[in-house]
């Protein structure tokens, strides 16, 4: 009688401790759940598209680790989904990465532009029109992309890129040589779209895409730099874009050194209406760009490290 007595009072120590146990621990013990038994077997990593680049920068790499432990592991994740060409993506946080939460919700403020920064580096085909982040508590993180192009849209841009590459570029001429030609004709077929700076909530001219150059002959500064990089990617020349708070241009690495290629500024605006064609953007140096003193060429160099 007195063994039964001690095992029932030793099980109920045990069960006691347990259930304290449990709830003591419980955030961790579910966390660990949720995480190791749960959250992981839904990850799936589909196969990037064919827009995929497999360039790394000084500020965002490639990266295969989609459990980031730091803010730059971070970095690389929301580049490699966007480089990829994701739609929707889910990832997690390490269980380390105290700061992630304040991370992401950093990068995701309106007013901060380190996605939008980021969002330069890819094709323009993978690039983002809108992006949405959701997270829970247990550093799960599901994002959702809605591309800048529709897929129709990429089909016929690229169909009149494949024959304006074919015309323009000559095979015995080298690079530089055909950029310059591509640069020229961009320039030479399109007009600043003066109707979105008078209306910018209205752009029947997709003017700020490649399309707005291509088929309306009409161009801001995003349909200038995303066309001209649709032709640095037929050549295989690595490039990238860069922004300030109200410009974009491309970023060009040639010949072991980068260099600021700006159609739009090369394309002014005239108060007769003459279309004029320059060059005061054609491939020139940092320094270069910055003894020009224009304002609109001032950009966060801690997104653009190359450009430093």
């Amino acid at each position: 009688m007195k063994n039964n007595t001690l095992k029932n009072s030793l099980l109920f120590l045990f069960m006691f401790v347990i259930l304290f146990l449990g709830i003591f621990y419980r955030e961790p013990i579910t966390k660990y759940i949720v995480n190791n038994y749960i959250y992981k077997k839904d990850i799936e990593i589909p196969s990037p598209n064919k827009y995929k680049r497999d360039y790394n920068f000084k500020y965002v790499q490639n990266t295969d680790n989609f459990y980031p432990k730091n803010r730059q592991e971070l970095l690389n994740v929301f580049y490699t989904i966007l480089n990829n060409g994701y739609t929707k993506f889910t990832f997690y946080c390490d269980e380390d990465y105290k700061e992630c939460e304040k991370d992401i919700m950093n990068i995701t403020d309106p007013d901060d532009i380190t996605l939008p920064s980021i969002n330069n580096y890819v094709h323009p085909f993978n690039s983002y029109k809108t992006i949405f982040i959701n997270m829970n508590n247990l550093g799960r993180i599901t994002v959702n992309i809605e591309r800048l192009y529709s897929d129709d849209e990429i089909d016929k841009i690229n169909n009149e890129v494949d024959r304006l590459y074919n015309a323009l570029y000559l095979k015995e001429k080298d690079t530089l040589y055909n950029i310059q030609r591509f640069h020229n004709y961009i320039i030479n077929h399109t007009v600043y779209d003066k109707s979105f700076v008078n209306n910018p909530n209205k752009n029947t001219s997709k003017s700020n895409t490649a399309y707005g150059p291509l088929f309306n002959k009409t161009g801001l500064c995003g349909g200038y730099t995303d066309l001209m990089e649709l032709f640095l990617e037929k050549m295989n020349v690595k490039s990238y874009k860069i922004s300030s708070q109200n410009h974009i241009w491309n970023y060009v690495f040639l010949d072991n050194n980068w260099k600021h290629l700006d159609l739009t500024w090369d394309d002014p605006v005239t108060n007769t209406g003459e279309q004029l064609l320059k060059f005061d953007y054609f491939m020139i140096t940092t320094n270069a760009l910055e003894l020009k003193k224009d304002n609109e060429h001032n950009y966060e160099k801690i997104y653009y490290l190359e450009a430093n």
